[in-house]
């Protein structure tokens, strides 16, 4: 359809198809503008109809920085449908969903079971952020997160290598997101009182591999951002800290941590209230790394505004446009690809690593939550018991679950 068609579907009350009764033209046309208006279920006659809306909408403020509407791709008549939590930068430059690094792994995953876009799968979208006060470790001495970000300080902070070396790496990028009502947990180091309080979804390096904060167990090892059986001498620098939250001097024992190997401790991890006070969380870009040293561990850079996690208005002026793309598809298995879309759409709670792998009834389809590909970017270990392990034996019970309900299996 040409771009005069699309904008016809806005003015035109012909053609309506089989929409509901109660969504009058005067309604269906401020869709695309207003939030509050609803989108009941068959709305949507066609694709069509469905596209033209998604690529003029304002429902939300994401519509104001965005280059494209991310809408989807692969096979609209598809039996698996992936969903995603939502574009990042590449995304949004193209259009299209799951087209960088994490796209290319998708699909070779999805390769290694014969499965592809162009005929069995359709893949279509739905912050992890740290408090102000969060010290980050940089060539200055700890810094509060929300100042480096408000003063677009572009110094060096200590980062970790995947070979786990720790080195300086440039700030790239500075942003700060509203909270929006998200969890919040404070974690520590035995003996510390000054650690760091993030979102339940922000990544935290552990031995068993980059996991959520709310997936964190009693016993847990983390990377510490000190070198390995060197913290003895960083005992007179931690314990000013518990002195002086605001900043630490330099020191050159500190300058000296870069190409040295982290050390790992457990850590205390534990659920806070969310204050009202703290309405902004906020982020760094690092350059390569992407990740940063605190008090009580390295965690992983958050996304910036354009590769953030949806916050709840955002969630809920799009949803009904991905539940009109699901009742067109019809398909026969749909997959949840993280914790965000798995939420958005179900409501479940648990996190990603609990719940993985398991088959549920959703809406009647058959549905299971898989990792994101981003994760088993961070977590390249392909050992038994390891993410891509994992990985590999969820997307072999969907091959066979699909096979299973084409008939092509018993």
């Amino acid at each position: 359809m040409t771009a005069n068609g699309q904008l016809s579907l806005f003015g035109e009350p012909e053609g309506s198809g089989g929409r509901p009764p109660e969504l009058e033209a005067t309604a269906f046309n401020r869709i695309p503008h207003d939030a509050q208006v609803p989108i009941p279920s068959g709305t949507y006659a066609t694709w069509d109809d469905l596209t033209a809306h998604c690529r003029g909408c304002q429902r939300c403020e994401l519509s104001q920085n965005r280059t494209n509407v991310v809408v989807g791709r692969g096979n609209p008549q598809a039996d698996v449908l992936i969903v995603g939590e939502g574009p990042g930068q590449h995304e949004d430059e193209t259009g299209l969903p799951f087209v960088g690094r994490s796209g290319q792994l998708l699909e070779k995953i999805l390769a290694a079971v014969d499965l592809n876009t162009e005929d069995d799968v359709y893949i279509a979208n739905v912050v992890k952020c740290l408090t102000a006060e969060t010290l980050v470790l940089t060539e200055l001495g700890y810094q509060p997160i929300g100042k480096l970000v408000r003063d677009r300080w572009s110094g060096q902070v200590l980062s970790l290598t995947p070979d786990r070396q720790l080195v300086w790496r440039a700030v790239t990028g500075w942003h700060q997101s509203p909270l929006a009502g998200r969890s919040l947990y404070q974690v520590t180091r035995p003996g510390q009182d000054i650690g760091y309080t993030a979102t339940a979804d922000h990544p935290v390096l552990t031995r068993r591999g980059w996991l959520p904060v709310a997936d964190l167990q009693p016993g847990d090892l983390v990377a510490t951002g000190l070198p390995a059986g060197g913290e003895a001498r960083w005992r007179p620098l931690l314990a000013a800290l518990r002195n002086s939250p605001v900043a630490i001097a330099p020191s050159p024992q500190l300058l000296e941590l870069a190409g040295q190997q982290t050390g790992w401790q457990s850590v205390r991890v534990q659920p806070l209230p969310t204050p009202a006070r703290l309405d902004t969380v906020y982020c760094l870009d690092v350059a390569e790394t992407a990740n940063f040293m605190t008090p009580a561990g390295v965690v992983h850079n958050c996304r910036p505004p354009h590769n953030r996690t949806p916050v709840a208005a955002e969630i809920e002026a799009c949803t009904p446009y991905l539940l009109e793309q699901i009742r067109l598809i019809d398909p026969k298995i749909v997959l949840f690809t993280g914790a965000t879309a798995l939420k958005a759409l179900t409501g479940e709670k648990r996190g990603i690593t609990k719940i993985r792998g398991q088959w549920l009834d959703w809406q009647g389809r058959n549905c299971m939550a898989i990792f994101h590909p981003a994760y088993l970017l961070r977590n390249p270990s392909g050992e038994k018991g390891s993410p891509k392990w994992l990985m590999w034996q969820d997307i072999q019970a969907v091959r066979a679950k699909l096979d299973a309900l084409r008939g092509d299996r018993p």
